[in-house]
């Protein structure tokens, strides 16, 4: 079998072209996954609802910014502030505190619309630091 070089010129276009359709991959890529990431209106709705019914009144305050209970939209968790830690904590409940386990009372969905609208309100407050 025979092969064939480009010539030079040919070689380097081919190579822009290239470069060009992989950063133009890259950025489709990080516009799914940002995607991805953002939950859909429905979902923080859920969230905002199961919190009001849940946390808010007592024990963590509106929003998330702290009562009774510290604030979980601060940035600053002595349990755990990874998703995984959070969900626990929420479905388990807290051994030697007053929180309690809601994994018997809220679903799974119940649980993860919770999350999503307690990461939703820590971007807000955030922002408004800035």
């Amino acid at each position: 079998m025979m092969t064939q070089t480009l010539p030079p010129s040919r070689r380097i276009g081919a190579m822009v072209l290239f470069a060009a359709l992989f950063v133009a991959l890259l950025g489709m890529s990080a516009t799914l996954v940002r995607a991805a990431d953002e939950p859909d209106a429905k979902v923080l709705e859920l969230g905002k609802q199961r919190y009001g019914e849940n946390c808010s009144g007592f024990c963590h305050g509106a929003g998330g910014r702290g009562g009774r209970a510290p604030c979980i939209v601060c940035g600053k968790f002595k349990r755990g502030g990874s998703d995984e830690e959070i969900l626990k904590n929420i479905t388990e409940g807290i051994a030697g505190t007053p929180m309690g386990a809601f994994g018997d009372k809220l679903s799974k969905d119940d649980i993860s619309a919770l999350l999503a609208y307690m990461r939703s309100e820590q971007k807000k407050k955030e922002a408004e630091a800035q």
